[in-house]
């Protein structure tokens, strides 16, 4: 019984120490897992409410974005750490309630809150979680203009001309923030006397006169002057402006002129004097007999007066001080001329100082239109155009750009327009831009007309990357159709010419609409044909683009082509063949006529030889010489009454064709010698011998019925033209050297004295 209790007992204790584990591991899971009920949703450790200025007290501002609940049954509880906070929480809520009044410049309210909210959760322990609360306050037209000095009064002559400003003091400021909410605007309400005064500028408080006065029927006048925001609706203001008009019975001061105009120096200095036109600043007292002294001052002292002073006596203007930079001209100085005896009397004019260096107040385009074109290759960043406007150097004016969605164009803050995106001239000829300047009082607006230039900036495109044609019937004669080639190109206006390249060209041709038809089926020398279409636009500078096209013919067609290109060829070769020998045989002829020719002329060349009792002489001879004298007839006997007279041959004969001796022959041969006359025979010696003179004697002949006499030759004459004036010798010693000798009336060849018993034989020399 013992033990079963204490069994029972152990068991109970597990089970109470197991339920105790897991209730501590839960809870201990708990304290790990992450409690966001304070923390903010957006991750962040601070949040941010913008309200505006003009948000009515106790209206709502935000709800704080966090998961906890703060109702009473919630489980967090939130809280402001300040108690006098210019913010609320809603009871039970995370809404946050204005409790003050905003004002975003801080006159009527405060102009931003910062607050902390606490969040504590409920049921623990864990501390408070802070939550920073800013609240931004915007700007609202909450503030009118209010005018200052106001409300204003002015005298005036009832003779200041009409356009003379009558004040410049006029001025209302509106609290708001910059921008258009404290942007004012000056008008001269609507009345019976508005007609008399206006502003020189809405949003200048320069006032003029618009009418001509007159004391006696209208001493004085007054009225209303309406200041005005630019909000939505707009905050007004209103005053008064009294005007007394002077009499003029006593003759005021007159200035010489109605305005005055200065124009500054390129460097304003101090003490600079201004060029004054029409005139310098005069003023007379038109009472003749008064003719009182007038003294000159500035009918102001705002701050455009004290840059300048005028001299009291002469009205001579000066400059006073420095410059500033932003300085607005133009500046109007109302300039006053009093009599120096009563002080009531006087007269006003203003003062208009100009200058060429500064732009003028109003802001405007120098042009309300331009014109330009720029090419549709042009470059993204390059100038278009320049548009100015009269405030160049004022850093407050800025430029855009309306009615222009696709942003092909920027503008620049100099003016430039530039392109902004490629152009096209085939999506887009011609752009119209508004340009807007503003410099925050007045506004301008130009426009910008562009167009846009074509360039031949595509190239010609094949509709395929290569085209490939059958030829399916052999029945294929010349501008048969072998297909059609599809070009285009992306230029406007752009027209396109086709034309055949490659080795199979001839066999081709297209027209420009893609047409590709036979030309010359001779020049097809195979089934397979590859050409190239080359397409040409007629752009400057134009541009090409080709393609690859093959044409399979027939085999048939192809064989036939072959055939008869074959055929031609070989009547060609033929023809060739023929005019090389047509022609080299003219050459011959031609040759061979001037061959002939320049021999006959040197024939006609060769003098006749007579003798001296003019008959002509007989032909020369050879004198063949065996026993080495020669031995003369009667006929031929000196006049000395010698007997035979014998010539004694030297050693060796000369050769006349090559011009050397001989000596295997003897006897001597000249070219051209002619025989000597009877009477010319001086040269024979008593002895029978003739001298061995070789430059006076010839070689002779035999007569015909001589012979030889004593072995030696007699002298033998030919028949006068027996023998031709060339003759051609043939005999076996043309082998030999320097053996022949050619003479223009008679060929021989001596011979030597072993060869005179040949002589007897005839047919050993042949003549002809």
């Amino acid at each position: 019984m013992h033990k079963r209790t204490v069994r029972c007992g152990l068991k109970l204790c597990l089970s109470n120490l197991l339920s105790i584990f897991l209730f501590v591991a839960f809870a201990t899971a708990d304290d790990f897992s992450q409690d966001d009920r304070c923390y903010l949703s957006n991750g962040g450790s601070s949040e941010t409410f913008t309200v505006k200025e003009d948000l009515p007290v106790g209206s709502l501002i935000g709800t704080l974005p966090i998961p906890g609940d703060p109702s009473k049954d919630g489980d967090i509880e939130l809280t402001l750490t300040s108690e006098h906070s210019p913010v609320g929480i809603q009871e039970s809520t995370k809404n946050l309630i204005l409790k003050q009044a905003l004002d975003k410049e801080g006159v009527s309210g405060l102009a931003s809150v910062l607050v902390d909210v606490a969040c504590s959760k409920k049921e623990t322990d864990d501390p408070s979680i802070t939550i920073p609360v800013r609240i931004i306050v915007t700007d609202a037209n909450d503030n009118a203009p209010m005018f200052v000095g106001a409300p204003y009064s002015v005298n005036i002559s009832e003779v200041t001309v009409v356009g003379s400003t009558v004040i410049q003091g006029i001025k209302a400021v509106d609290k708001d923030q910059y921008g258009p909410f404290s942007t004012v605007e000056y008008f001269v309400d609507e009345g019976p006397y508005s007609h008399l005064l206006a502003f020189e500028s809405s949003l200048e408080g320069h006032v003029i006169l618009t009418s001509a006065l007159d004391f006696e029927t209208l001493p004085n006048f007054t009225v209303t002057i309406k200041a005005k925001d630019q909000g939505t609706p707009p905050q007004v203001s209103v005053t008064t402006l009294t005007v007394w008009i002077q009499d003029a019975d006593d003759q005021n001061p007159r200035f010489l002129a109605e305005s005055y105009k200065a124009i500054l120096p390129e460097r304003p200095i101090s003490g600079t004097p201004l060029s004054i036109s029409p005139s310098s600043i005069k003023a007379v007292d038109p009472d003749e007999g008064i003719q009182a002294a007038i003294q000159y001052t500035f009918n102001s002292e705002s701050a455009e007066h004290e840059l300048f002073e005028i001299n009291r006596r002469t009205g001579q203007v000066t400059i006073r001080k420095t410059l500033p930079e932003d300085l607005r001209l133009p500046i109007t100085l109302v300039v006053k001329a009093t009599q120096m005896d009563n002080k009531d009397r006087y007269s006003l004019t203003t003062l208009t100082i100009e200058s060429d260096n500064i732009a003028p107040t109003e802001l405007k385009f120098t042009q309300t239109d331009y014109v330009t074109t720029a090419l549709e290759s042009a470059p993204v960043g390059q100038v278009v155009i320049t548009v100015q406007t009269t405030k160049p150097n004022d850093k407050h004016v800025r430029l855009q750009l309306l009615d222009h969605p696709s942003e092909e164009f920027a503008i620049q803050n100099t003016g430039e327009i530039i392109i902004a995106k490629p152009l096209d001239y085939e999506k887009r000829t011609f752009y119209s831009l508004r340009v807007v300047a503003s410099d925050g009082k007045t506004s301008d607006v130009a426009r910008v007309n562009v167009t846009i230039m074509n360039v031949n900036d595509n190239d010609p495109t094949f509709v395929q990357s290569q085209y490939n044609f059958l030829v399916k019937h052999a029945d294929v004669r010349i501008a048969s159709l072998i297909g059609t080639i599809e070009v285009s190109d992306g230029d406007v206006n752009d027209t396109i010419e086709l034309t055949v390249k490659g080795p199979h060209a001839r066999v081709f041709s297209i027209t420009n609409k893609g047409e590709l038809r036979v030309r010359n089926l001779e020049f097809l020398n195979a089934s397979t044909c590859h050409i190239i279409v080359v397409a040409t636009d007629n752009g400057v500078p134009p541009r090409q683009s080709s393609v690859l096209v093959t044409v399979q013919f027939p085999e048939d067609v192809a064989q036939s082509s072959v055939f008869k290109i074959k055929k031609s060829d070989s009547s060609l070769l033929l023809m060739i063949v023929f005019g090389v020998l047509l022609g080299t045989l003219i050459i011959v002829i031609i040759t061979l006529t001037i061959y002939i020719l320049k021999t006959k002329q040197y024939r006609d060349r060769i003098p006749s030889v007579v003798s001296s009792n003019g008959t002509p002489m007989a032909n020369k001879m050879a004198t063949y010489i065996s026993g080495g004298t020669l031995t003369s007839n009667n006929n031929n006997k000196p006049q000395g009454g010698q007997g035979a007279n014998t010539i004694e041959h030297p050693s060796g004969v000369e050769n006349p064709v090559f011009n050397m001796p001989d000596h295997n022959h003897q006897g001597t041969l000249h070219r051209g010698q002619l025989p000597p006359a009877p009477s010319e025979v001086s040269a024979w010696q008593g002895n029978g011998t003739l001298r061995g003179d070789d430059h006076h004697m010839g070689t002779f002949t035999t007569r015909p019925g001589s012979g030889l006499s004593n072995g030696k030759v007699q002298n033998i004459y030919w028949p006068n033209g027996s023998i031709p004036r060339r003759v051609k010798k043939l005999s076996w010693e043309d082998e030999q050297p320097n053996r022949t000798e050619l003479d223009p009336d008679v060929s021989v060849t001596p011979l030597s004295k072993t060869c005179n018993d040949r002589l007897k034989q005839p047919g050993l020399t042949v003549y002809f």
